[in-house]
């Protein structure tokens, strides 16, 4: 890993740019995508955001436009002019924000499972673990409230799942980090608004993916976005959950090199 304008990141390979950004709570979530073979023939670069890892530490409160910034920041270090932003859960907020403020920047956009817009759900999601996991945060139980969020979001199995993607030791650096996630970037999110005036504004080729078998919520955002987006592609994965870039890497691999073989021939020709 190196760290270049302020943030941890990796790099492999050469071609178009696929953008690997990280999900809220920990930076590891794409670690299992950035190493599939599907993605050869690319130039893969994976991120960690400011609050994980040892990129910077936050001085103040970062909405997501700042986070969009600080990834814009090291594409344009790193010399990429255009790249394709591979998001899951909060990084999809993350990108669809680049998307709107920096839009040259922004071949297209792959987005697993936007955390928002919530739509009638929303309550059910709240009650299940949103709440919950902020209230254990509040009090200070950062395990606790790692265990009830992840719980909510990728079922029982979450800690399984995580722990073959990224081992005993980077579940336990999950935990650590997730502390950034309850203080910073979930009222950042919570803050974050986006409706049919941004939607129309957004000009990236987009593809919405989601999994087959995720919670209800997850597949309702999925179908809002994708009514608000004009020319949004969507695509289910067949047995997949929320945790899908950890669990099916090399499907959602597949999915993402298609994407942006497609998307790059359009814009080359």
């Amino acid at each position: 890993m190196n760290i270049t304008a302020g943030l941890e990141y990796e790099e492999r390979g050469d071609g178009e740019v696929i953008y690997l950004v990280h999900a809220g709570v920990h930076s590891g979530w794409l670690r299992p995508l950035f190493r599939e073979r599907g993605l050869n023939g690319f130039r893969v670069i994976r991120v960690v955001r400011p609050g994980y890892g040892r990129s910077e530490v936050p001085a103040a409160h970062l909405s997501l436009a700042d986070h969009a910034r600080a990834c814009g920041r090291l594409l344009r270090a790193l010399g990429v002019e255009r790249a394709f932003w591979v998001g899951q859960s909060s990084s999809c907020c993350i990108g669809l924000q680049m998307a709107l403020d920096d839009p040259e920047l922004v071949a297209g956009l792959v987005l697993y499972e936007p955390a928002k817009p919530f739509g009638p759900l929303r309550e059910q999601a709240a009650s299940t673990y949103l709440g919950p996991g902020m209230a254990a945060a509040a009090h200070g139980d950062i395990p606790g409230a790692f265990d009830i969020f992840l719980r909510g979001v990728g079922g029982d199995g979450y800690r399984e799942a995580l722990h073959n993607a990224v081992g005993a030791e980077g579940v336990d650096s999950a935990v650590r980090e997730s502390a950034y996630f309850f203080a910073d970037e979930m009222p950042a999110l919570l803050e974050w608004t986006f409706g049919a005036a941004e939607a129309a504004a957004v000009t990236a080729p987009t593809l919405i993916a989601h999994g087959a078998e995720s919670r209800p919520w997850f597949h309702e955002n999925a179908e809002i976005l994708a009514g608000l987006l004009s020319g949004a592609e969507s695509i289910t994965l067949p047995g997949a959950g929320h945790l899908a870039p950890q669990t099916h890497p090399a499907e959602a691999a597949s999915v993402i090199a298609d994407f942006a073989r497609s998307r790059a021939t359009i814009v080359r020709s």
